[in-house]
């Protein structure tokens, strides 16, 4: 990727040539003239990359279906935050070497649809609107560990090439630079904040699976007070 100062000279160059043919239009206006959208594009996502947390929020599909999350997470893995979809919802919070998730009885319903009711009717009975503490090691909370996991969350963003500038918009009251890439998908929206840090503040897409997500809470503390007493199952200690 080329850098600013590579892309202005360059730039420069050209409008000097272009000068001396009695050319004109050469002159950069706008939020990051210097840049090109897929550039502005990278400088937002390397700029959240930069935040000692943030928050996440907005819905999506996974595996077909529509979810809606909203994930205060930092960069050192720890997070707090909510998720629900068709198949329920639960609470998730990781502080430490812990994940600890509190989920409604759908959400136990549709994890336990292959067991005979019986026993799925006494687990339910005992896990659902209580915290189920496990490690984040193990096999079964790996995958929910990785939703506290900044970069792998923001992977998704690192192609951007192609992004075209458009025009600047407001997102909950901060100004931001438009860029839109076509994709087989559909059509990819960033919005960049212009003042202060550029940061990516809200990203969607079109498509079969639209989604539309935003970024926010910069730099504040995320609140990992561990849940503790009656309400806390230990999943080590279960049958």
């Amino acid at each position: 990727m080329r850098t600013a100062h590579r892309f202005t000279a360059t730039a420069a160059l050209a409008c000097a040539a272009a000068l001396g043919l009695g050319l004109t239009g050469c002159s950069a206006s706008g939020p990051f003239a210097d840049l090109t959208g897929s550039e502005v594009a990278d400088k937002s996502v390397d700029t959240l990359r930069g935040a000692a947390s943030l928050t996440v929020s907005g819905k999506l599909w996974e595996d077909g279906k529509p979810l809606e999350l909203n994930m205060a997470v930092s960069k050192s893995g720890e997070c707090r935050g909510t998720i629900a979809g068709q198949d329920g919802s639960f609470e998730m919070l990781r502080a430490s070497e812990f994940v600890f998730i509190k989920a409604d009885e759908s959400f136990y319903r549709s994890q336990m649809k292959d067991l005979p009711k019986a026993e799925a009717d006494e687990a339910v009975k005992q896990l659902a609107g209580h915290w189920l503490k496990s490690k984040a090691s193990d096999a079964d909370s790996k995958d929910l560990a990785s939703l506290c996991d900044l970069d792998e969350l923001l992977k998704e963003f690192d192609d951007s090439k192609g992004a075209e500038k458009g025009e600047v918009t407001s997102v909950d009251g901060h100004k931001a630079l438009t860029l839109t890439t076509k994709t087989d998908e559909g059509t990819e929206t960033l919005q960049v904040a212009t003042e202060g840090k550029p940061y990516l503040l809200k990203a969607s897409i079109t498509g079969k699976e639209p989604a539309e997500i935003s970024f926010s809470g910069f730099d504040k503390p995320v609140n990992t007070e561990a849940p503790t007493g009656k309400d806390v199952i230990d999943a080590d200690q279960l049958g």
